[in-house]
């Protein structure tokens, strides 16, 4: 499997944040807003548990004054096809990474890392990759990052691939505690 992107981005292979999720990898279901007929050719894609959002605060305080960044992970979508040989399966996945500035920031902007993984049918990680993008906040401290890549997956014969595709925030330890602790589990 490879992963290319629509625009070119930093890439580093790590396994973080899906060996902190302990209870099970996604923070909803597998195949969330996939079709009938997507999900008889499309893997399932979806978002690892207390990953698809991250809260950043300024020095030690956790209180909402604290806060620098908001983002999360949101709009997530699929669609799939074949080449002619049907060797392969092209997984289109498309997101939104949502940032807002919060008020202990003034910074014009921020920076977001997410991954992105392929796990086989026993959620074991078989690839990762770890990507960046640039937030810049307009009016209003808020912004849109538009994320779009290609997973070029082997075709099992006429079944579709069983891998997952998942997508999340590249956490730190305590980005991914608070969430936990939050109970934010998307």
């Amino acid at each position: 499997m490879k992963f290319s992107m629509g625009v070119p981005r930093v890439a580093a292979v790590v396994v973080g944040a899906l060996a902190l999720s302990g209870c099970g990898l996604f923070g909803g279901k597998v195949d969330m807003g996939m079709s009938e007929a997507m999900k008889q050719h499309c893997p399932p894609v979806g978002i690892v548990a207390y990953t698809g959002q991250v809260t950043r605060f300024a020095g030690a305080g956790r209180q909402s004054g604290d806060v620098t960044l908001r983002a999360e992970v949101t709009n997530l979508k699929i669609s799939c096809g074949s080449p002619k040989e049907r060797t392969e399966v092209i997984a289109k996945v498309s997101f939104d990474i949502v940032g807002e500035r919060g008020p202990a920031s003034t910074d014009a902007g921020a920076t977001v890392r997410y991954f992105v993984a392929l796990a086989d049918e026993n959620q074991k990680v078989l690839k990762k990759e770890v990507y960046e993008t640039g937030l810049v906040f307009g009016t209003g401290g808020v912004t849109i990052s538009h994320e779009k890549l290609n997973a070029v997956l082997p075709q099992k014969g006429e079944e579709v691939p069983y891998e997952e595709i998942l997508i999340g925030l590249q956490l730190e330890r305590d980005e991914f505690g608070y969430n936990v602790a939050r109970g934010s589990g998307k």
